[in-house]
């Protein structure tokens, strides 16, 4: 049974780990691509030809192609969820849309490290950097996930995924070494 864990968070025990949905927020460049989805079938009656869709004044399957276009992309994004399970051995990031399942992603435990919250107050007012996120390094590589989650959120969170397993922060390196020149 899922509960609430803060915010918009709801989440549940799962043996010796835990399993937290995600909201997916919602980009406003994503929100705005919805019109070129109703546009498309448009330019694609012109490219093709009316022929193609029908002709005379009663012919409205480009309008009404490109409105069930847009109503299927606001419904996707206004159902997608990230389902994100956490045990001693492995992480999995699962996207889903209408409840099912798109995307897996499945990283092992050992060897993840740096788990942190990054503010929205860092990068570009453009992209999805712009939203804040919690991220996590897998062999130096970044790994973004919960996109518009709040700070009160993310440390909720966090101190969950800190119960299942003690993320390692970087190595250290050493940067006293010396240089042997022959």
């Amino acid at each position: 049974m899922l509960e609430t864990l803060a915010g918009r968070l709801k989440w549940e025990r799962t043996g010796d780990g835990i399993r937290v949905v995600i909201p997916v927020r919602i980009h406003w460049l994503s929100a705005f691509s919805g019109i070129w989805l109703f546009m498309l079938p448009h330019f694609t009656a012109e490219i093709i030809g009316k022929a193609k869709f029908g002709s005379g004044p009663t012919s409205f399957a480009p309008e009404w192609f490109g409105l069930c276009l847009v109503v299927l992309w606001f419904m996707m994004i206004f159902t997608a969820q990230q389902i994100f399970t956490l045990n001693p051995t492995e992480m999995e990031f699962q996207t889903c849309i209408f409840g099912i399942g798109v995307k897996k992603d499945i990283y092992a435990t050992s060897r993840l490290q740096c788990l942190r919250f990054v503010s929205s107050e860092y990068g570009d007012w453009v992209s999805m950097n712009k939203m804040s996120k919690i991220q996590i390094d897998r062999d130096f590589k970044t790994r973004n996930f919960a996109f518009g989650i709040t700070e009160q959120e993310a440390d909720t969170l966090i101190k969950k995924m800190m119960e299942v397993y003690k993320f390692p922060k970087y190595p250290e390196i050493n940067t006293t070494a010396s240089v042997q020149v022959n």
